[in-house]
């Protein structure tokens, strides 16, 4: 096996073998699970359970007033149905602003009102005319089933809700002043004085302290709105067998709360292990490792004649490319698993891992021509000609073959402040001979030049000495 071969063999498997064993790998793909999940909103029957919801008074509303708003009135119909299934409605247009400002004088908002004997909270996006409807408040409770709370311990789940419904009805009013102004936003009084400032802002931190003492659904009595809640299946099921409600939508009552539940499956992406991949990792390293060894066996020997570049130097620029492809090789097997098994990408973007992936065998086997030819030349000097040792094979040149000697400067393209400029990569020894050019590699060592050039002037004919000089003083 010749040195490009076996190091083209040797960078792929030795860089698999790198990727695979140090490469961060999540070990998991996202698999589709279909799970109930149960929503519960709350409506109060009380007095007390519904001023969380409405902090100012509630404004009576009649027939005659919703009429100029034929979707507000279409969603009040619609929440004032018995039996109860729902208690909210999203509102698409409407003329919300307007209806808040003829009710309030102003405009806000939220509003909250009374129609029916039903209490509605009207929460209005500023930004567009849409907004939702609310049902916050019965007068008078409807014919549900009833959850007596020395039951609850049966449901944890349900127990946490219920419990949380509590704290809010017991929670202190908000002043709807300092709901309106946020905090550490400046009142309406002047401050002149330093003391007038300090008593501000002593304001402001003993709000700021009591909002961070309460939790923020009991600051915001927002028990009205549905809610996803981690109610699991079974005791969902057990809770509605017990009631003798649908699981799908339920209505129950609870104190002062009338419970509105609702089941739904929903599709969720959820993590699974790739057990195999746990292990079979290591499992490819191995195989890698051995079958890069076993390609790269050869390719240190030492060759015949001059060598231009010592073997420990061969070994050092080939770990450095076997390194610096490894990236290459992980983006590699980091593609491949997400396309054939659904792994989830550590790196998350999926551009520069499909880029690098493509690229992972061109750079390769760029990397292992060069390396081949740099580390992989010798010459052997006699008085019948020039041997040169490639990486391909060898070449003999005669010394009546053989016309002069010269040095080339081979560049490559570097960016210097966003410009392309040329930079020297080596000085190539350039032999001319009847039949075109043959080049070398420049030698790493000084050493190696002044032994390479002193052992062809010793054996060369007079005619090429000349150049052999000129070689020995500029090389």
């Amino acid at each position: 096996m010749n040195p490009f071969t076996g190091r083209l063999l040797g960078y792929v498997c030795l860089s698999l073998f790198l990727a695979f064993v140090a490469g961060p790998y999540t070990e998991q793909k996202i698999v589709s699970k279909t799970e109930p999940v149960i929503y519960l909103s709350a409506v109060a029957l009380s007095s007390s359970a519904q001023r969380p919801a409405c902090l100012e008074n509630v404004i009576n509303i009649s027939e005659k007033d919703l009429t100029s708003f034929p979707m507000i009135q279409k969603a009040v119909s619609s929440l004032s149905r018995s039996p109860i299934e729902t208690n909210q409605v999203s509102l698409y247009g409407g003329n919300l602003e307007a209806f808040i400002k003829r009710t309030l004088g102003r405009s806000q908002r939220e509003v909250c009102f009374e129609h029916g004997g039903r209490t509605f909270k009207l929460t209005w996006l500023i930004i567009r005319d849409m907004g939702t409807l609310y049902l916050v408040g019965l007068n008078e409770p409807p014919s549900v089933p009833s959850i007596v709370e020395s039951s609850l311990s049966k449901y944890p789940e349900m127990a946490a809700y219920i419990k949380n419904l509590e704290r809010t009805a017991q929670s202190k009013d908000i002043d709807p002043e300092e709901k309106t102004v946020p905090a550490g936003s400046p009142s309406d009084e002047s401050m002149k004085t330093l003391n007038d400032a300090m008593k501000r802002f002593e304001q402001i931190r003993h709000q700021a302290e009591k909002q961070r003492m309460v939790p923020s659904i009991v600051n915001r009595g927002v028990f009205y709105k549905r809610e996803r809640t981690k109610l699991g299946r079974d005791e969902w099921a057990n809770l509605n067998r017990a009631l003798g409600t649908d699981r799908e939508k339920a209505v129950f009552r609870m104190g002062d709360y009338l419970i509105i539940g609702a089941s739904e499956a929903l599709p969720e992406s959820v993590p699974n292990n790739i057990e195999w991949f746990k292990i079979g990792r290591y499992l490819f390293a191995a195989v890698f490792l051995f079958s890069g060894l076993f390609a790269m066996r050869g390719i240190y020997r030492r060759r015949p004649g001059i060598n231009l570049n010592p073997g420990w130097s061969a070994v050092m620029g080939d770990g450095i490319f076997i390194l610096f492809i490894g990236f290459g090789a992980y983006c590699l097997i980091e593609y491949g698993m997400s396309k054939c098994f659904g792994m989830t990408s550590f790196m998350g973007d999926e551009a520069v891992r499909g880029i690098c992936s493509m690229a992972y065998l061109p750079f390769t086997a760029f990397c292992a021509l060069f390396s081949a030819n740099q580390f992989s030349q010798s010459v052997e000097v006699t008085t019948i000609g020039l041997s040169l040792h490639y990486p391909g094979g060898l070449k003999t040149l005669p010394w009546q073959d053989i016309q002069g000697f010269d040095l080339k400067d081979s560049h490559t393209v570097v960016g210097r402040g966003g410009t392309l400029i040329p930079r020297k990569l080596q000085t190539k020894l350039v032999i001319h001979t009847n039949d075109g050019i043959t080049t070398l590699v420049e030698p790493g060592f000084k050493k190696t030049k002044e032994e390479l050039i002193s052992t062809i002037k010793e054996k060369a004919p007079e005619r090429l000495q000349p150049d052999l000089q000129k070689v020995s003083e500029a090389w």
